[in-house]
């Protein structure tokens, strides 16, 4: 079928061909350059689109949907600095192992290095972030290209799940001549039709298929028997396996809120069980790390234990912060734990099991205590509501929700970076997937990155905001008390109004205490639409009462001693 120019030829094979390997969705940021590419992707009927005005933003969008489906998803950008705004998103892939693809529109090479507008090196930006880069010709009339544009994006796609390397993201630079819009001739460029054949395999099959096998189990190299703890973060493991595997052995299971494990027999209140290091009755012979296994630091008292440390990941993620690991092994962690012989005994878990059982009944007890809403008792209280996704922001959210949101959806953080930079657009690209979507933000993730709430189409969508006046976290850091003019440098307390900004950028917004707040959530979810529920902390208030969650975590260390 003949094309009306090589560029509309070229963006509607690349489009047709991402999406026959599996994508379904792609962030437009609107450009002139990239206009075969936005017109390529919006006309495909089974791709999914949202407009974003800012790259960062849109970046960030992308990012959150491929994370809540494990399917690559598409940022589209226009040339120069709209690139250079895919960094961040960019960044936070590549940590987080998140099958992001960027792609880009450029000049053509006659158009760099002569001052052009709106041009810059762009070939190879991501560096060593991006698992793959390429930059792709633009398209000649002459010259027979499906094949190759084909193959190329069959490559990305594969690159970006894995193949190779670790899953990633992936950039494809693609260099288009005008006209970009589907005519021969636009009124100030022209260009012959595209008569070479643009079909891909029959029945929608991709140009190539890539497969991608699992790591293997690895012989653990310890002795069998031990009264072993494992502590799951956020990795590639199947969450159910990894309990019934735990169960088997009698190894008590730390799941922290990214691990995917919170509806499971897993405990959840370590954080408050380490606060005062590792009780004796709690110590086990041998500890494993799997994934990532922030966001609390106290998780360091186990892993500094003078016992076998065991990191595994399938990746061969470096996961060991503290320098503690006495091995890193790359395998697949369910069936390498499944090979090993049992504890002789479940007295180990069953501590574990008794002494989180008393600390979230004493933790729980203290925070309804509290007449005032506080961190802590929001993430408590979400954890009332039902949903199949919470994503939470950096900074105190994630913290308040790994302590004490011990039964939800599977939480999405980004945890890569650790930035709040792009939270809700991350959060609108969680919620264009199937599902319940919820998102908590503090006061200031939601203000750097509200301008990711201009996307169309508009999506379900609830956010709760924990608006403390600032960076309530720099509260519990040497900051607080050594810093000169600490309120202004690291508060920096914006003065706003939450809930009258989040109405002007269409979300209708509303103010909850803790005991309306998961019924609040529960119906706006039901009743579907934009919601904002801003949710009013006074920061000193709840210093105290944080302080008061240790004194009581404490207290009952001491009666399980």
């Amino acid at each position: 079928m003949t094309q009306p120019n090589p560029s509309t030829a070229q963006a509607r094979v690349m489009v047709d061909e991402l999406h026959r390997q599996g994508v379904d969705f792609a962030v437009i940021s609107p450009g002139s350059r990239s206009s075969a590419l936005a017109i390529a992707f919006d006309q495909h009927p089974g791709i999914d689109t949202s407009v974003v005005l800012d790259e960062r933003s849109a970046g960030f969008q992308a990012l959150g949907r491929a994370r809540a489906t494990g399917l690559p998803a598409v940022a589209v950008c226009t040339s120069g600095t709209a690139v250079a705004n895919l960094l961040p998103a960019v960044v936070e892939a590549d940590l987080s192992l998140v099958p992001l693809l960027v792609v880009s529109a450029d000049r053509p090479p006659e158009l760099l290095h002569v001052g052009a507008n709106q041009t810059i090196d762009q070939g190879g930006m991501f560096g060593a972030r991006a698992r793959w880069s390429c930059d792709i010709a633009a398209a000649e009339p002459g010259q027979d290209a499906n094949g190759y544009w084909r193959t190329t994006v069959a490559q990305a796609v594969a690159r970006a799940l894995g193949h190779g390397s670790r899953p990633g993201p992936v950039h494809l630079n693609v260099a288009f001549r005008e006209p970009t819009v589907p005519v021969g001739d636009d009124g100030r460029s022209s260009a012959p039709p595209y008569g070479h054949g643009v079909e891909g395999r029959p029945s929608g099959e991709p140009w190539q298929r890539h497969l991608r096998t699992r790591s293997l189990a690895a012989v653990l190299p310890f002795a069998d028997g031990r009264r072993g703890l494992v502590v799951a973060g956020e990795g590639d493991f199947e969450p159910a396996a990894l309990e019934r595997v735990a169960t088997r052995l009698h190894w008590p299971l730390l799941g922290t809120a990214a691990s995917g494990l919170r509806r499971r027999n897993v405990v959840t209140s370590y954080h408050h069980l380490l606060v005062a290091g590792v009780p004796d009755r709690l110590r086990p012979e041998l500890v494993v790390s799997i994934g990532r296994i922030g966001p609390s630091d106290r998780l360091g008292a186990l892993t500094a234990l003078e016992v076998p440390q065991v990191c595994i990941d399938p990746w061969g993620a470096w996961n060991d912060p503290r320098r503690h690991a006495t091995h890193l092994i790359q395998a697949d962690p369910v069936p390498s734990l499944a090979a090993l012989t049992p504890a002789v005994d479940t007295d180990l878990t069953n501590a574990w099991t008794v002494a989180d059982a008393a600390m979230r009944s004493a933790l729980d007890e203290r925070i309804m205590a509290e007449p005032i809403p506080s961190g802590p008792g929001v993430a408590r209280s979400l954890g009332e509501v039902s949903v199949d996704h919470l994503v939470v922001a950096s900074s105190m959210p994630i913290r308040d929700v790994d302590a004490h949101t011990a039964h939800t959806g599977r939480v999405i953080a980004n945890r890569g970076a650790s930035g709040i930079d792009g939270f809700i657009s991350t959060a609108l690209g969680v919620a264009s997937s199937p599902g319940r979507t919820l998102a908590l933000a503090g006061d200031l993730s939601f203000l750097h990155d509200a301008g990711g709430l201009i996307s169309d189409p508009p999506r379900d969508f609830v956010l709760v905001v924990v608006d403390n006046g600032g960076g309530g976290l720099f509260d519990l850091l040497p900051q607080a008390q050594h810093a000169p003019h600490y309120e202004r440098l690291f508060v920096t307390p914006h003065g706003l109004d939450l809930p009258r900004l989040a109405e002007g950028y269409g979300l209708t917004a509303t103010s909850a205490d803790l005991a309306s707040l998961a019924p609040t959530v529960n119906g706006l979810i039901d009743d579907g639409g934009r919601h904002a529920v801003v949710v009013p902390v006074d920061r000193e208030a709840e210093l105290k009462l944080r302080r008061a969650l240790d004194e009581v975590a404490r207290d009952v260390c001491a009666d399980l001693s």
